[in-house]
């Protein structure tokens, strides 16, 4: 976080909070003193047990030793999901993004045993597995080999298989106009 930025920042949805800090200790009591007022003010307590924080690996001991002194939340690894999207720090990798690979896999699964037209193959393809990524697509940039590889896995349900063998995708390739 910018020395001249907010303190505090965060995304909600529901149930749950995600909060950005500079770990400072009078950024984690005024963190803490929020938490304690909407626990009175509400009725409902702050799972402490299912409440983490998240520090880059160069980050310094002392910084997570705060963290937890005055949170009383435990230290997690990155990267976790957080509404399906993955959350973590640095570059993005593939393996970030393998749960909406096997989203899509399970998708197509349930569908190989029927028999499909390609209209009906169109239509579950445009409509259903081209959906799902598009909040993953939204909110993060995953690497262009994971949209290749799904991009892939359509293709390969819209053509089919023939043998064990993938039939061949037929493609028109456009000649770049002068």
């Amino acid at each position: 976080m910018e020395e001249r930025g907010p303190q505090i920042n965060h995304l909600s949805f529901a149930d749950d909070i995600i909060i950005f800090t500079s770990g400072r200790r009078k950024s984690l009591k005024l963190i803490m003193h929020t938490l304690a007022t909407y626990e009175r003010t509400s009725g409902q307590l702050i799972n402490k047990t299912k409440s983490h924080f998240f520090l880059h690996s160069n980050a310094f001991r002392t910084t997570c030793d705060r963290i937890r002194k005055y949170t009383g939340f435990q230290q997690k690894e990155t990267p976790i999901s957080y509404l399906g999207c993955p959350l973590f720090f640095g570059r993005s990798k593939n393996i970030y993004f393998s749960d909406i690979i096997n989203k899509v896999v399970n998708k197509i699964t349930g569908w190989q045993s029927k028999m499909l037209s390609y209209g009906g193959k169109a239509t579950l393809v445009k409509y259903v597995l081209q959906s799902l990524p598009i909040h993953i697509l939204s909110a993060t940039t995953p690497p262009s080999t994971i949209i290749m590889q799904i991009q892939q896995i359509m293709a390969d349900f819209f053509w089919g298989w023939r043998n064990d063998k993938r039939k061949y995708h037929v493609i028109r390739k456009l000649k770049p106009s002068m």
